[in-house]
This record gives C-alpha cells, structure tokens and sequence, in this order.
C-alpha cells in the first residue's frame, strides 16, 4: 500500500510581484478568478469578491463566498478556491510594514483593525460570519478607485506612486468605514470593541494608558482582553504601545528639530534615559545616532 504525501502549500514571495521595492503594492483582477492549487504568501491579500461564488479553503476550513464579500489572507495562511462558479474577484497584494500602514491616521477607525488583523485571526472561530459584506451601491464605490489604483501601478506614469498609495489609502478608509458601520452581527461587535481597543492606544499614546482602560473600552476583563489582543497582533498591548511610542518617536527625530527629551515626553516616555534604552532595544541605535543617519540619507548628493 503506497502512502501519499501531500505537497506543501505553494509559496508566493514579495520579490515575484513587487517590481518596485518602494511601493509594495499589486493588483490583480481576476474575471473569472482560475483554479490555482495551495499557496501561501509573505504578504497581506484584500480580496473583494465581484461575483460568482465558491468554497474559499483556508487553514483546513471551508467557507461559501460570494459577490460583496471583502476579506483579508494575513502571510502564512494557506488558502485556495474550490467549487468555483463563475467566480470573479479583485487581489490587492500590500505588505503593510513597507507601506507603513501603522502610521496613517486610519488606525483611529475601529473597522481598520477589526478587517484587516482581527477578522484574520478570528475566522475560524466566527465561522465567517465577521466578515465585510458590500452592498452592490458600496461595490460600484471601490470599483472605479480599484481601476485607478490598477492602472497607476501598470503604467507608472509620473507620480504614480504618491497616487496608488493615495488610492490604497482611499480604498482602505472605505472599507474600515464600512466595517465601523457593521454593528448588527454580534461577530462583528465583538471584534469593533477590541478595535476600538486598540484605536485608542494608538490615538493616545502619549498619555497613561492602564489595561484597566483597554479592557473597559472592549467590554471584555483584563485578562481576557490580553489573550485576545495578543493572539491578534502577537503581541502584548503594553508591547504595541511601546511599539506606537517608538514609531512616533522615529518620525520626531526624522522630521521635527525637537530635543530627544522632548520627543520622549511628547510620544508618553516619563523618563529620558529609558526612552533611550527602549529605542536602543528596538532599532538597535540611540536616537542620536538614528536622527544622523535620517538626516545624512535625507541630504542632496551634492551636500554631502
């Protein structure tokens, strides 16, 4: 008797479809969507479904989609179309540390952190039933903003970067919108309160912020709360607060003339010198030596 093996899910690398490492983005409208085995990515997916319908398998579950169904595929999740019926559907590649999605001001909309981070991770348990559903009058919205995103990234005309981020971004707050509005499924609610959560530290981040806080922004009890953010973003919620400090504090000392002490207080550090060690820690530099190196790669060719 001859034991079959099954191959490993196929794997799709950000070099293969990000020609231009400065804008990490791609778009592939697939009308009708092919069969394609098994595959994995080291990237992020938004997929808007157009029309048709299928079995979308991921991580070992099977869920029916159909036109109007928006979702995200988070990197290393394995996923592929079954059962397909006239399936059409858009495939928005982005990797979102190169797009530094974490820095928009979108991050203030609970719909952004429940669609693109916490639906992912809750999908099995919500059987689907937490995702972004678009009516046809919503889908007309996105189309023509997918198109120009498309057309931007294929024929590159001047600017074109600044303008299909523009239209990621315009497509981004659309849907985060959407999903903020999307508190009739009980699924739903539940991801927008942790949401709301997380939209709050990273709102105010230079104020005190108590666990006490978050968990009663998201209805949930403090542990709770913590398995939950944790289990969604990897980490801890004082970990992504310290992350969110960090980061504003690098965009400080790149553009703004403020001290290293000031750029401490202003982003919620009570003491300089562990403002210092936490920045050491995590970019592996002081902050003066990351405001030299900002500055010196900032500077014309003919400066330097």
């Amino acid at each position: 008797m001859t034991n079959s093996v099954k191959s490993p899910p196929e794997k799709l690398q950000k070099k293969d479809f990000f020609a231009d490492a400065s804008l990490p983005l791609q778009v592939l409208i697939r009308d009708p969507q092919p069969e394609f085995p098994l595959h994995g990515h080291d990237f992020h997916e938004l997929v808007i479904i157009l029309g048709g319908t299928a079995i979308h398998a991921i991580d070992g579950q099977r869920y029916p989609v159909r036109s109007g169904d928006a979702f995200v595929i988070s990197p290393r999740q394995a996923h592929q179309y079954l059962e397909l019926c006239d399936l059409s559907l858009v495939n928005i590649l982005f990797d979102k540390e190169g797009l530094a999605m974490s820095a928009w001001d979108i991050r203030a909309l609970p719909g952004f952190h429940a669609l693109f981070f916490l639906e992912p991770a809750y999908r099995s348990q919500h059987n689907f039933g937490s995702r972004l559903q678009l009516s046809p009058q919503q889908l007309q919205t996105v189309l023509p903003v997918i198109r120009q995103l498309e057309a931007e990234i294929r024929d590159q005309p001047g600017g074109y970067r600044v303008m299909a981020k523009g239209a990621f971004m315009q497509l981004c707050v659309h849907l985060s919108r959407w999903y903020s509005d999307n508190i009739h499924a009980s699924e739903s609610l539940d991801l927008l309160r942790i949401g709301k959560a997380i939209a709050y530290l990273e709102t105010h981040y230079a104020e005190k912020i108590t666990l006490t806080q978050l968990a009663a922004t998201s209805h949930l009890s403090e542990r709770q709360f913590c398995r939950i953010f944790k289990q969604c973003l990897g980490r801890s919620p004082i970990e992504h607060l310290l992350e969110v400090r960090i980061q504003q504090a690098s965009t400080h000392l790149r553009e703004s003339a403020m001290s290293v002490t000031e750029i401490a207080f202003a982003c919620g550090f009570s003491d300089g010198n562990y403002f210092t060690r936490s920045f050491k820690k995590h970019l592996h530099q002081s902050p003066t030596q990351y405001r030299q190196k900002a500055h010196a790669l900032s500077m014309p060719a003919s400066d330097l």
